[in-house]
């Protein structure tokens, strides 16, 4: 039976995707009934890479990245698409966020809390499935080495569903093909981070004893070696360890930096550096939803926050009145703010390339304020993210309408995990900025860090490092912003509750987290 029944609520179907600002729901054509895809080998498959677009469906979701990443203070937007306003609005002085999570099952709002459940149990779900059939019912799927990358691949899905659930939720349930469904309980967001990390530690083992190459449908037109699949799967491992911290206190006494280091030192930047890349086709099936949001000019903008770290001489945080000025950063990555031609500065207020300019290769530069000043002047900014746009011109065949290639994880990730990680635990601070570097002067053309720097001033440039690069990796800036002390606002929630339907369903009492009455996280483990 497919796992997911079990999960009550969540059964409604095996997977889904959010497409553009609505709530449309969409059969995984790649997730057929649990029968046919356990008796039919090419079926069997499909569950198997169906795995990838499911959890990347989830992972780039804006109803969940969208409040998590205005909520770090990362990107910016007022519009109450994916009910970003509701969620990130402050009281008058700018000191707190006023709203928790909305854990209530009349409310709509308490879709954010569904999103990442439904889309990392829908991966666990399907994922099993594919185990139990190869590793119980010993199916073969066309032949050894095709059984084997599936089963790889399953294996590195479910690891991804159960670090997903780690990361934002307070507790959840471990599942894979050994589960008795009739005796699934709660396991603490520790244990949840402890069996993803021994999830990732199986699929690293079986990617680097098997070779293969994943068809490039199972990402929309990326294929990945056995050996790319292993230095991923470590990629997020150290993610899983360092991000895990709730906040601060945490951060002091919840990480293995050792753990962290080792991983990162075997991921994606360890040799022939390369992105973990999805491609998407206009948001019809395949979409990086919150590049689609964050990179459209018209529509979300970099918090001040970052922006005044790129130009503290033009770019004012908070928000000034009558806005700031064209910037000239010594951060190639902004430059002068120019981007794209003539064509399209009457409808996003952009100065456009002019020969001998220095335009950005991630941030351009819009005098207009796209938010209602009734919302809250706090929300503006004048930078927009278009790293992404490969057009450079908001094309409409481009990542600005869901179209092309994009990463949800980078190679420049890895080195700045690998970069904390030394600093903070074994103090390699040489290797550490060489780490830093990859990114501060080879994108950004900035002074290099050094060993000189110490590890305070190295992680000064790594937290730099961090705001701008982690842009648009899923909700990667809200995990490194939680970690550190009053980098949220007060109020600020800092983890889901499990959502109100589960709740409901085994009658058990709501809960949530966040605002001026509740706290902002479950007690630690």
């Amino acid at each position: 039976m497919n796992i997911i029944k079990s999960i009550r609520w969540l059964s409604v179907a095996a997977a889904v995707a959010v497409v553009g600002c609505g709530n449309l729901d969409v059969a995984n054509p790649n997730a057929p009934d649990a029968r046919r895809a356990l008796s039919d080998p090419a079926a069997l498959e499909a569950v198997a890479g169906g795995t990838m677009h499911t959890w990347f469906t989830g992972y780039e979701g804006m109803m969940a990245v969208g409040p998590l990443s205005t909520m770090s203070d990362s990107y910016s937007s007022s519009w109450n698409n994916f009910f970003m306003l509701y969620i990130n609005s402050q009281d008058a002085d700018g000191t707190r966020n006023t709203r928790p999570w909305k854990n209530d099952p009349g409310a709509q709002e308490r879709a954010h809390l569904e999103w990442y459940w439904t889309a990392n149990y829908s991966v666990a779900s399907s994922a099993s499935d594919v185990l139990r059939a190869v590793r119980v019912d010993k199916k073969v799927i066309n032949n050894a080495a095709d059984t084997k990358r599936a089963e790889t691949i399953a294996a590195f899905m479910n690891a991804a569903a159960h670090s997903g659930i780690a990361l934002n939720y307070d507790k959840g349930y471990i599942i894979d093909e050994t589960v008795d469904v009739s005796k699934l309980t709660y396991s603490n967001r520790k244990l949840m981070r402890d069996a993803a990390i021994k999830k990732f530690d199986e699929a690293i083992a079986l990617a680097t004893a098997n070779t293969f190459t994943t068809p490039a449908g199972w990402t929309n037109g990326k294929a990945y070696t056995n050996v790319q699949i292993a230095q991923i799967a470590n990629t997020m491992a150290a993610m899983t360890l360092a991000y895990y911290p709730r906040n601060d206190a945490e951060m002091a006494t919840e990480v293995d930096w050792a753990k962290v280091a080792a991983y990162a030192a075997k991921g994606m930047s360890s040799t022939s550096p390369f992105d973990f890349v999805f491609v998407g086709d206009g948001c019809s099936s395949w979409c990086h939803e919150v590049l689609v949001w964050f990179n459209s000019i018209d529509t979300g903008v970099i918090h001040t926050r970052i922006a005044t770290q790129l130009d503290p001489a033009t770019q004012k945080d908070p928000y000034p009145a009558g806005g700031n000025k064209q910037p000239n950063s010594p951060d190639k990555r902004l430059g002068d703010g120019t981007f794209g031609d003539a064509s399209i500065v009457d409808g996003f207020g952009t100065i456009p390339v002019k020969a001998g300019g220095r335009p950005g290769t991630d941030f351009g530069y819009s005098a207009y304020e796209i938010f209602s000043a009734s919302r809250g002047q706090y929300h503006q900014s004048n930078i927009n993210h278009n790293r992404y746009d490969l057009s450079r011109n908001q094309d409409p065949t481009g990542i600005y309408s869901g179209y092309g290639p994009a990463p949800v994880i980078s190679a420049g990730q890895n080195d700045l995990l690998w970069a904390e990680a030394l600093i903070r635990g074994s103090a390699d601070l040489t290797t550490a900025a060489a780490k830093i570097n990859n990114t501060r002067v080879t994108r950004g053309g900035l002074a290099p860090a050094s060993a000189a720097d110490g590890a305070a001033g190295l992680l000064a440039k790594l937290s730099y490092e961090n705001d701008v690069e982690l842009l648009g990796l899923g909700a990667s800036p809200f995990y490194v912003r939680r970690r550190v002390a009053n980098g949220l606002r007060a109020g600020t929630p800092r983890e889901m509750p499990v959502p109100a339907k589960e709740l409901g369903v085994k009658s058990e009492p709501l809960y949530t987290f966040g605002g001026a009455t509740n706290p902002a996280n479950s007690v630690k483990p």
